[in-house]
């Protein structure tokens, strides 16, 4: 990875983590809410609570922590308990996540004592709840100190909610957003009210697409950014660019040696499943953008991909819009590696794919980027 200009004194988000695995986290379950807790080998009384997006009413309850993620697994080395709540249940929710939040803390506070700093950051639904939360009046002992919002949906409302937004957070509050999403973290940060608590908000871009499109060195450059001001103040924030009204803080993924095996013919090649999200079934395949060009595979068009003996039609797209629902699809993600997926639907269980099993991904033997009536080959599985 390469840093970004100007940020010599976050160094430290230009590695992968290393070192042994995290411990298995604590789980169990709060009022219906399933908590899971990444506790350090010696904690130094901090904590950071996350806030998960809007997941489909369907899905399962699960409060999936990823302890090894660089970001996370930085910080428990460091001395953080990381620990996330899936919420009492799925779909629209933001009184009630405020409350399981609560109720994780006073949990975490009971078994291992009160921590001197809490941390929150939450991800599009859980950008905004960090922001409701950071909006509270803290008391004489705030319970939260600080919050990151990431691609914050600031737009969207909970039916039948009382909740609103005051544009006046308590404590220091960082979005972290992609350049195709400013306008709402943009025009929060710029309101023209009284910020009674002279607490302003701060907006750091990310100059990538996306919803939520940031890899673990961004969201860890915006966690030392929120500690390094309640540290010391306002001032150690980044700066922006010259003529630019707010910094930008992308971190690109530098190209890593391929770990793909290419095929004799060069028109494919074999991949490995390394991650899959327990939520919406997504695959995370160690291919990447200079794998597909060696096979000639070029960015929106379609090529055969092999599970086992199951054969699918995907779309080397950009995102999931690239494809219709429960079409087949991959993209780059911001850690330079590849999401497989099927747009509104489970590419693992579809596949019957799992952590460590093989993808083929081979050219069309016809232009791939005939429309989809035209390509000439075998039936195709959805």
């Amino acid at each position: 990875m390469r840093c970004p200009s100007g940020f010599l004194f976050l160094f430290a988000v230009c590695f992968r983590a290393a070192g042994a695995a995290t411990p298995p986290p604590l789980e169990g379950e709060i009022g219906g809410a399933k908590f899971s807790i990444a506790v350090p080998a010696q904690w130094n009384r901090a904590v950071l609570l996350l806030a998960h997006g809007l997941r489909s009413e369907d899905r399962p309850l699960i409060a999936d922590l990823a302890p090894d993620h660089l970001a996370y697994k930085t910080l428990i080395e460091e001395g953080w308990i990381v620990a996330k709540t899936s919420y009492r249940r799925n779909g629209m929710i933001v009184g009630d996540a405020i409350a399981d939040l609560d109720a994780l803390l006073d949990h975490i506070a009971a078994r291992f004592g009160r921590p001197d700093r809490v941390l929150l950051e939450g991800e599009s639904m859980g950008g905004l709840i960090v922001t409701l939360m950071a909006e509270r009046e803290p008391g004489d002992q705030p319970r939260y100190h600080g919050g990151v919002a990431i691609g914050a949906a600031l737009q969207i409302r909970e039916p039948n909610s009382t909740i609103g937004l005051s544009l006046q957070p308590r404590v220091p509050l960082i979005f972290l957003t992609n350049q195709s999403e400013l306008d709402g973290p943009r025009n929060y940060v710029v309101a023209d009210v009284a910020r009674e608590s002279r607490v302003r908000p701060q907006l750091l871009r990310i100059s990538r697409d996306g919803h939520v499109n940031v890899n673990q060195a961004e969201r860890l450059v915006a966690i030392r950014a929120l500690n390094n001001w309640l540290d010391r103040g306002p001032g150690s924030l980044p700066r922006p660019n010259p003529n630019a009204p707010f910094p930008d803080v992308t971190v690109v993924a530098a190209p890593q040696p391929s770990k793909v095996k290419m095929s004799p013919d060069g028109r494919g090649f074999a991949a490995k499943v390394i991650e899959v999200s327990a939520i919406y079934g997504n695959l995370f395949i160690d291919a990447q953008p200079a794998d597909f060009a060696a096979a000639g595979i070029e960015r929106m068009t379609w090529f055969e991909l092999s599970a086992g003996d199951r054969t699918f039609r995907a779309m080397h797209g950009r995102d999931f819009g690239s494809v219709k629902r429960g079409e087949w699809v991959v993209f780059p993600n911001a850690d330079g590696f590849y999401w497989l997926a099927r747009n509104f639907a489970d590419a693992a269980a579809t596949g019957l794919l799992k952590i460590g099993d093989e993808v083929r991904i081979r050219r069309f033997s016809t232009p791939a980027s005939q429309p989809e009536g035209r390509i000439v080959a075998p039936a195709y599985q959805p």
